[in-house]
């Protein structure tokens, strides 16, 4: 059997640099990272390359291989460009000199180089297998390489996942978009209907709450004080976060102990951590032992981990005068503690 290329080269940093800049702005995202939070989404450009370079033949043209994966230019170096600016603080444009990979899409040319290539290995046409698909990515970047693909996977939401990704969309068209947007408004308009008596809004429309955040909460076996899980309280990147505010009660051994929460504004007041590598830390002052990862798996096991509500997200209406379109009024994102008492 003819080796692929795969077995004698891969650009593994400029692949590594190209696949973080892929994720580096939440603001531009590849547009299916959107459909749905998927906990292992694979980089494209990274699926893109895994699907090329197990199809080519090893002595296939390396520098067609990595125009055909978008990344166009010498993306190591721009890293280190972007390091120096942040050393210097020198700004300078684009350093990387195109668009991020996943971007591109093969052109035709490109395409038939693909089937020339599989022609020399005695293949009319590639195919791609993915038993294991997940999100979608490597099989949605295998039909954009033009190549016959079959994907599927034992969790039946990633499934309908990947069939709203690249099955309906190459076998519907335009149709899809269009069903999508007929159908939004009645589901919204469903969801509000049967949840709004759960999550009011008593300040809308200037203010919107968008977020509950919660946290998984264990009794500390040492001290019976209710302890609120978090690896940080860390809400957003100009410091805002929450300070724990332990209630000790009667002392160890009271049941009723329990944590309040202070929203503040800088990260020095934010509290530590609760939980870290599985291990818990009791926040109470006349504790604070470190709680054992197992004991921590008996008590979800015996189905004794509870829940507490320690701060909601919302979005407030900009006065006009900071608005610059009267029409699209712009919001500020916001934390504020729970009104209702903590779930026990």
């Amino acid at each position: 059997m003819t080796k692929r290329l795969i077995e004698e080269w891969l650009p593994i940093a400029e692949l590594g640099e190209e696949s973080m800049r892929e994720r580096r702005s939440m603001t531009a995202l590849p547009p299916i990272y959107y459909l749905h939070v998927w906990w292992a989404r694979r980089p494209l450009v990274a699926s893109r390359a895994e699907v090329l370079v197990s199809l080519l033949p090893a002595d296939a043209d390396r520098k067609t291989f990595m125009h055909m994966l978008g990344i166009h230019g010498d993306p190591v170096a721009a890293k280190k460009a972007m390091e120096k600016v942040k050393r210097t603080g020198i700004r300078i444009d684009n350093p990387y000199g195109y668009d991020r990979a996943f971007q591109y899409c093969p052109s035709e040319k490109e395409e038939f180089w693909l089937l020339e290539e599989m022609g020399k290995l005695g293949i009319e046409h590639p195919t791609v297998l993915d038993p294991t698909a997940g999100g979608g990515a490597i099989p949605f970047e295998a039909l954009r390489l033009g190549c016959t693909t079959y994907a599927n996977d034992i969790n039946p939401v990633a499934v309908l996942v990947q069939k709203a990704t690249y099955e309906w969309p190459a076998k519907f068209g335009r149709a899809v978009l269009d069903e999508y947007q007929r159908l939004v408004p009645v589901f919204r308009k469903r969801l509000e209907e049967r949840l709004s008596t759960y999550f009011p809004q008593h300040q809308a429309p200037d203010q919107l709450d968008c977020t509950y955040l919660w946290a998984r909460t264990i009794h500390c076996p040492y001290c019976a004080g209710k302890v609120p899980l978090a690896p940080n309280w860390k809400l957003a990147p100009d410091g805002t976060g929450v300070k724990v505010v332990p209630h000790l009660g009667d002392g160890p051994g009271d049941a009723s102990r329990q944590c309040s929460f202070e929203i503040v504004g800088s990260a020095r007041l934010q509290s530590e951590g609760t939980v870290k590598d599985g291990d818990a830390t009791c926040p109470f002052p006349d504790c604070g032992r470190v709680i054992d990862g197992d004991q921590v798996k008996v008590q979800a096991q015996a189905g004794d981990m509870g829940e507490q509500l320690f701060s909601v997200v919302y979005k407030r209406r900009l006065p006009t005068e900071y608005t610059k379109n009267r029409e699209a009024q712009e919001r500020e994102v916001g934390a504020r503690l729970p009104r209702t008492s903590p779930r026990r």
